[in-house]
């Protein structure tokens, strides 16, 4: 073997005369292949007036001194262009294009850039494909600034285009954000991967927000906030209103007892309708319990119109419900042009029934 297998440096034979001859062909070799560093991988004629070591990839289609030597390199060495043939994975950086090239099959193609066309895919601990041309395996990916701020920016062709992210599980989605579509913003959640259900979206237009599938869920367990400008509750149900007279609920008895409610933030909307069969034993004021929620603690109550009424005695007036300040109650009033009364166990007699509905600012 008279030279070496990858890089063909030649070797000196045995008793060789003039081994510097094949010594120094040897190091210019390696100087031309070490560390390659070519001006160009596109230029398909030898220019004009090469300095001493200037290297280029010889470009498809050669002419001139270069003919047949497509993807070689080429070494201006002693007023002589020099050739080496690469073998595939051979690198070489490219200045023209600030880009390192490799070898394949003859052909050379970017695989970095720092200003070039950029490489095809790449994959850090696993495998990039055509289709996600940048794939990371790691526990977490950090995006930093250089000194100030930071944006990530997902591109479409077009508004009908989706630039999205798209969280997986076990590869196969659960919840989408982005333009889908359109151009404005959409939240989607999926239990399997094929079936999705679109929860928001936000027109570019306007920002205004809406609901497609047209309900908003808050918490079982209330969360109240201090900020006025809040929502922080809605809530619908049922209650069941009660009777004292004079603060004693001794042997009233109902035929029937019915509430229900609304609740939006603090304002809780109410109706109830009662029944009675007997007014018990106690005497003095009237009032309806069982509230769901106790009312503001301010002072200022609300009051409740009572839309049906029977059974009743020496009624002057218009009957009203004024729901007190702090509490679950509601008392019952006789309102006139002038004045008001409070309703007692005399008005209200064994048989009686009436409606009441109105509206209330909660304590939370």
């Amino acid at each position: 073997m008279s030279a070496t297998a990858r890089l063909t440096l030649p070797y000196i034979a045995p008793q060789q005369a003039q081994k510097q001859v094949t010594y120094n062909q040897a190091m210019a070799a390696l100087d031309q292949l070490v560390q390659p560093s070519v001006k160009s991988r596109t230029v398909t004629a030898p220019p004009g007036s090469p300095a001493e070591g200037d290297t280029y990839i010889v470009g498809p289609s050669a002419t001139g001194a270069w003919a047949g030597k497509d993807g070689k390199f080429a070494c201006w060495l002693s007023g002589a262009w020099s050739f080496r043939t690469p073998a595939d994975g051979w690198l070489a950086y490219v200045v023209d294009t600030a880009e390192i090239a490799v070898c394949q099959s003859g052909a050379w193609s970017p695989l970095v850039s720092n200003g070039g066309a950029g490489v095809a895919k790449f994959g850090i601990n696993t495998t990039a494909d055509l289709t996600n041309r940048l794939a990371v395996a790691a526990d977490a990916s950090l995006f930093t600034h250089t000194g100030t701020s930071h944006r990530m920016k997902l591109n479409k062709a077009s508004a009908a285009d989706t630039a999205s992210l798209l969280f997986q599980d076990n590869f196969s989605g659960r919840a989408e954000f982005g333009l889908a579509g359109d151009d404005a913003v959409h939240v989607k959640v999926s239990p399997n991967g094929s079936s999705w259900y679109e929860a928001l979206t936000i027109a570019q237009g306007s920002g205004l927000v809406t609901l497609p599938i047209g309900q908003l869920a808050f918490p079982a367990a209330q969360n109240p906030s201090a900020n006025a400008n809040t929502l922080d509750d809605y809530e619908e149900g049922t209650w069941t209103p009660g009777m004292t007279f004079g603060g004693s609920a001794a042997g009233i008895a109902y035929s029937a007892q019915y509430g229900n409610y609304v609740k939006i933030g603090r304002l809780v909307f109410f109706n109830l309708y009662l029944a009675l069969t007997s007014n018990g034993s106690g005497t003095g004021a009237a009032v309806v319990t069982g509230l769901p929620f106790a009312s503001d603690g301010s002072g200022v109550g609300s009051t409740a119109t009572m839309s049906i009424w029977g059974g009743m005695s020496g009624v002057v007036g218009t009957p009203v419900g004024l729901v007190n300040a702090g509490a679950t109650t509601i008392s019952l009033n006789m309102s006139g042009a002038t004045a008001h009364a409070v309703m007692t166990d005399t008005n209200i007699t064994n048989s009686a029934s009436f409606g009441l509905s109105g509206c209330y600012l909660a304590a939370s």
